[in-house]
């Protein structure tokens, strides 16, 4: 499994923000439009929320967090309840399955871990800030596009799992 940070995120990082990662996809881009190429392009987002809760830690294991520490984190992901408050009214508690606490210190960084070798599972190009996604890729044969479909598949299955026990 990888061990180092992925350079195409540019959230939660050193001398990266939303503007290196504008500059980055817009230069990109602008050098397809000047060769009058079609790009197919997509934006995951939101993707906090989705993180299936035993992949978050068995990746955080292949990347060498074990013991005790691996063990807070587990009781720290698993076992939440949310509930819903409108004008005063709760709603019932539902299990938390998917996802990691935001508002936490730990949140981005456990958020890091799941998505970092996420650019090196597809073909296509990949753009990371916090939890938003950009894939996309130049097409210039009808194979560009079955790759860049099978690229969308994985990525949706990666960041849009719904619930995990």
């Amino acid at each position: 499994m990888k061990t180092t940070q992925s350079t195409r995120n540019h959230g939660f990082r050193s001398g990266y923000s939303t503007e290196t990662q504008l500059f980055v996809t817009v230069n990109d881009l602008l050098e397809l439009y000047d060769k009058n190429k079609q790009v197919d392009i997509l934006d995951f987002h939101k993707a906090f929320d989705t993180v299936p809760h035993d992949q978050l830690l068995q990746k955080l294991d292949n990347y060498g967090v074990r013991g005790n520490i691996l063990q807070s984190l587990t009781c720290f992901l698993k076992n939440r309840k949310m509930n819903v408050v409108v004008k005063g009214e709760h709603s019932d508690s539902v299990p938390v399955e998917s996802g990691v606490p935001q508002g936490t210190v730990l949140c981005p960084l456990m958020f890091l871990c799941h998505i970092n070798d996420l650019p090196d599972t597809v073909e296509s190009s990949v753009r990371l800030f916090a939890d938003d996604c950009l894939l996309y890729r130049p097409i210039r044969f009808r194979n560009d596009h079955l790759i860049y479909r099978e690229n969308y598949k994985n990525l949706k299955d990666r960041l849009t799992f719904g619930t995990c026990s």
